[in-house]
Parts: structure tokens; sequence; C-alpha cells
């Protein structure tokens, strides 16, 4: 197509440049240089108009050859745009047969890899139909031994109620042991009291019977003294000095004797009015249990109260404050117990005299499948009257105990 164009654009140059016309016949010559003496004057204006045709003829083909010019050199210039789009267009279309190409490798790979994955799947739904039988044989294991877990669970949880029976029964007993002690030790110590009373009696009435017979003597000394005295005042004048001086060691001796004798007479008059002020405070017991009847799961700091009085001989421990005041001097036994709140709290206390602690109870809980704990202890402290003893806090959280029959308590007594 480019090549016919450029053909014809050609003969147009030709022609304009040569001056060729469709109506000279291809002649070169100008209608005005023909001889106008052979034309006669009827012809004149028909080749006048003819020649004005012809140039107005040649006026239009010269536009039309400038048009036609102008619309070459576009189309050239478009040509030329269309010979670099044809190359761009086929370097894009080479640069797409290489990405067809690489896409074909790409897909080549690809369907390798889908084949290793569906050899890869193949083998794992292989595996996986072998494990869903081994488990399916390990779901028939795990229930056999699940039943004769819980067959071999109830056995022993009939045991335990057994035991716990048998423990329950051994502390009814050791309960009613404990109170038959508790009322028999008074009557004892009362019965001690008395039989010590009156040995001390009759001590004190042997140590006068003795005191009086010693004064019987002493005066008997003394009579035959001053008898004996006379007797050899009157009889050697000579010998008198002798006789004042053996006088004089006899009578202290004597006096040595009484001050003995006096001194041992105070003793047992010292040990008796003891006796009878240790008979005295026996009907001042001190002796205290008290518990806590609310369960707390907050609690992590201050003094324990322990609000419900179980026993409080003495009137030593007061249940608003949970603090013991020692109404007589003493050694004294304080004991606590505190049990945890559930499987995830562990609790940590302290006995405290006068603000110093001296021992301390712990229920820790190692992992979170223990269950309850229970921490407990017991100390000997020396109190002097007015001196304050109390539980307070010092680490964890929380403590569990029961209204009726409390679980986490604080005794004490004096020794």
């Amino acid at each position: 197509m480019k090549y016919v164009l450029a053909l014809a654009f050609l003969l147009l140059n030709f022609a304009c440049v040569y001056n060729l016309s469709i109506l000279t016949d291809d002649s070169g010559r100008n209608i005005t240089d023909l001889d106008m003496k052979n034309i006669d004057a009827k012809n004149a204006d028909v080749v006048r108009q003819l020649l004005n045709q012809e140039t107005l003829i040649r006026m239009a083909l010269v536009r039309n050859v400038h048009i036609l010019m102008k619309d070459m050199v576009d189309l050239k210039e478009k040509l030329e745009s269309m010979e670099s789009l044809q190359q761009s267009t086929e370097i894009k279309v080479t640069a797409l047969q290489q990405e067809v190409s690489d896409l074909k490798r790409e897909n080549q790979k690809l369907n390798l890899k889908n084949r290793k994955f569906e050899e890869t799947f193949n083998i794992i739904e292989g595996n996986f139909t072998q494990i869903n039988d081994q488990f399916e044989n390990f779901a028939k294991e795990f229930e056999e031994k699940r039943e004769a877990f819980e067959t071999n669970t109830s056995t022993v949880l009939g045991d335990l109620k057994i035991e716990v029976r048998y423990l329950s029964v051994t502390l009814l007993d050791l309960n009613k042991h404990t109170l038959e002690r508790d009322k028999i030790i008074p009557v004892m110590m009362e019965e001690k009291c008395n039989v010590l009373s009156a040995m001390f009696n009759a001590s004190l009435d042997t140590l006068n019977n003795d005191l009086a017979d010693a004064s019987t003597k002493l005066s008997k000394s003394v009579s035959n003294l001053e008898n004996s005295q006379n007797a050899i005042v009157a009889s050697v004048f000579g010998d008198i000095n002798i006789t004042l001086g053996n006088l004089k060691t006899e009578m202290k001796q004597s006096q040595t004797d009484q001050l003995k004798l006096s001194a041992t007479v105070s003793s047992l008059e010292v040990f008796r009015m003891n006796v009878t002020n240790n008979h005295c405070d026996l009907g001042k017991k001190v002796a205290f249990t008290a518990g806590v009847t609310t369960t707390s799961t907050v609690w992590n700091s201050g003094t324990l109260v322990f609000n419900k009085v179980i026993n409080n001989v003495g009137g030593g421990y007061n249940p608003n404050t949970g603090i013991f005041t020692a109404p007589l001097n003493g050694d004294y036994v304080f004991y606590v117990s505190i049990q945890s709140y559930s499987n995830d709290y562990s609790i940590y206390i302290d006995i405290v005299l006068n603000g110093s602690s001296k021992v301390r109870a712990m229920a820790y809980k190692l992992n979170s499948n223990d269950g309850y704990e229970t921490g407990t202890n017991m100390v000997t402290l020396r109190l002097q009257q007015g001196d304050t003893v109390w539980v307070k806090h010092y680490s964890g959280t929380g403590y569990y105990t029961l209204s009726d029959a409390p679980i986490t308590t604080f005794s004490g007594f004096l020794t």
C-alpha cells in the first residue's frame, strides 16, 4: 500500500513540474501562445471561456495537488508512526512470546510440583487413614482403661469412705476421751491439792511438835545449866572462870540451835504460804479456743479476728479484736490452724507477741491440683501480765472455714 501511494505522489509531482494538462492533450504549450489570427472572431469568446475554464481547472488541480501533497505528508508521518508502532508491537509480541515461554516452563514446574503434591497428599491420606485406625484402637483402649479406672476409683472411694468412717469414730472416741480427761483433770488436780495440803498440814503439825519438843528440851537444858552454874559457883570458886567459860560456850551453842530452829520454822511458813497461794491460783485457770465462721477469698492484711469463742477461761481473749491479753504471769502455749481457699490460693500467717512475729504457719500450694492445704504451728511463750498475742497476715490471700464447726482456729492456755 505504501508503495502505491508513493508512486501516485511521484506522478503528481511530475505533472506539476512539466505543466501537463488534460485539456491540451498533454501538450506543454500554453493556449495563450496560440496564433489568434487563425481563429475567427466568433470562436474567440468560446476560446476565452475555455481558457478561463482551463485556468480555473488548473488552479483547482493545483489546490488539489497541494491538498494531496499535504495528505501524503500526513500519511507518510502516520506510516512512520505505524512503523514505529509496529516495531514496538513486534517487541511487545516478542516479550509476550518470551513470557508465554516462561509461563509454559513455570506451568511445567507447577505440573511437576502438583504431581509431587498429589504424591504427598496420597501419602498423607494413607497416614491419616492409619492414624484414624490407631485413634480408634486408642479410643477403645482408653475406654477400657477408663472403665477399669472408674471401677478402681469406686473401690478406692469405698475404702476411703470406710477409712473416713473409722477415722470419724476414732475422732469421736478421742473427743470423748478428751472431754472425759478435761472433766477428770480438775478433779485430779483438786485431789492432788487436797493430798498435798493434807501432807503439808501433817508436816506442819510434825514440825510444830518438833519445835515444841525442842523448846522444852531447850528450857530443860537452860534449867540444868543454871543449876550446874549454881552448883559450880557454890562448890568450886576457883574453877568459876572455867565453869563460866563452859557455860558461855554451851549458851552460844544453844543460841545457834535456836536460830537454826527459827530459820527452819520460817522456811516452813514460807513454803506453806507458797502452797496456799498455788492452791488459790488453781481457781484462776487461763485457756481459750476461738474460730473463724466466715470464709474469705480477699483477706490479705492485718489481724485475723477469730469471732466465734468456743472456750475463754479467764477472759483473756477478745473476739472483737482477735487479741489475747495475758491476765497472769506464766508460760503459755498457743496453737493456730488455717485452711487455704480452694486450688488457687496459698496463705501464710504469724503468731505475734507484742508486735513481734514468733512462729509462722503456711498452707502452700505446690500446684493447682493439690486441693485444700492446711497450715498449723504451736509456740510456748513466757508472758507477763498485760502482754498481748494475736495472729496476723504474712503472705497469700484468703482462707476457708465452716460456720458451725470452724476449721481455721486459734487456741492458747496457761501451763
